[in-house]
């Protein structure tokens, strides 16, 4: 399945470069990459942080750029080549995403971050879905509560353990936490143990708008302000299928691959799981994973 959704996106991707300066709705494209709307709508946001047709008018103004000073075409031109209706619309747009006019760009000929075309090889198969190459955040202190348990990475392979305490921590305790952000935002923190290959802590929590007492069963922890690299996992299937051995495949390719490639190191001996439940279907689901820094 995952192999399919990376060629779906890469059908996509090639398919919009192939109809910068011709007519291409979404209906078309969906139809011609052979994908549902709905689906392709959602991993293409998750991928390029843009919705589809805003990503295409970005690709259209970028390579408008290059029109506007290796060649003498007018305005209009210009705006009806790239599937603008008005030259109004154009320079509106242009203006949105260069600041500053097609005109003066043009005089100019200055130094401009143009919108570029996705590179598939940031797309990593993982499981029933892949991961996009991680995002860079900054994220100030936040409180949480739920309960935790020590997970046996063993055992969690064949019995879906953490799964098992997601569902009964959102089924059964959620709704007595006191001081919630929102209950529809699923998230799981993981902390290390003084033998983190065998097992750790795992934590199905909620965010809280301040520091809950931490009566029992309840456990609560205060995340410190952190820079972050937020891998994004997808997959076209049910969030209860995101098991241990789907994230074991990631955290795999987060610690051997890519810390391995690059400057940063962990930070705090923890990461948390996050899912916005009420984006996901029985069909989609998106999970965030967001892994301390520092260089």
């Amino acid at each position: 399945m995952n192999q399919d959704q990376i060629a779906a996106i890469n059908d996509t991707v090639e398919t919009i470069e192939q109809f910068l300066d011709q007519p291409l709705g979404l209906d078309e494209l969906s139809k011609k990459v052979g994908i549902s709307k709905y689906h392709l709508l959602r991993m293409f946001k998750s991928i390029s942080d843009k919705s589809l047709m805003a990503y295409v008018r970005a690709r259209r103004l970028s390579m408008s750029l290059y029109d506007l000073i290796n060649s003498d075409r007018n305005i209009l031109n210009i705006a009806m080549k790239y599937q603008f209706e008005y030259e109004q619309s154009y320079i509106r747009a242009f203006q949105n995403q260069f600041h500053v006019t097609p005109a003066k760009y043009r005089r100019l000929k200055s130094e401009m971050p143009i919108e570029q075309k996705i590179d598939m090889r940031t797309l990593k198969s993982i499981g029933q879905g892949f991961v996009i190459q991680p995002k860079m955040v900054i994220k100030p202190e936040f409180y949480v509560q739920g309960i935790k348990n020590e997970i046996f990475h063993a055992e969690n392979l064949t019995k879906y353990t953490t799964n098992k305490l997601a569902l009964l921590f959102h089924g059964q305790y959620i709704t007595q936490v006191p001081n919630k952000i929102n209950e529809q935002i699923y998230l799981a923190l993981i902390l290390y143990s003084t033998n983190p290959e065998i097992s750790n802590d795992y934590m199905p929590c909620v965010e809280t708008s301040v520091l809950n007492k931490a009566n029992p069963p309840f456990y609560t922890y205060t995340a410190p302000s952190q820079e972050y690299a937020v891998f994004r996992y997808v997959g076209l299937h049910a969030p209860t299928e995101v098991t241990y051995a789907t994230l074991k495949e990631l955290y795999d390719y987060i610690h051997w691959y890519w810390k391995m490639n690059t400057s940063y190191r962990q930070a705090q001996p923890f990461h948390f799981e996050r899912m916005d439940i009420s984006f996901c279907s029985s069909t989609y689901c998106e999970m965030d994973i967001y892994y301390p820094i520092s260089i």
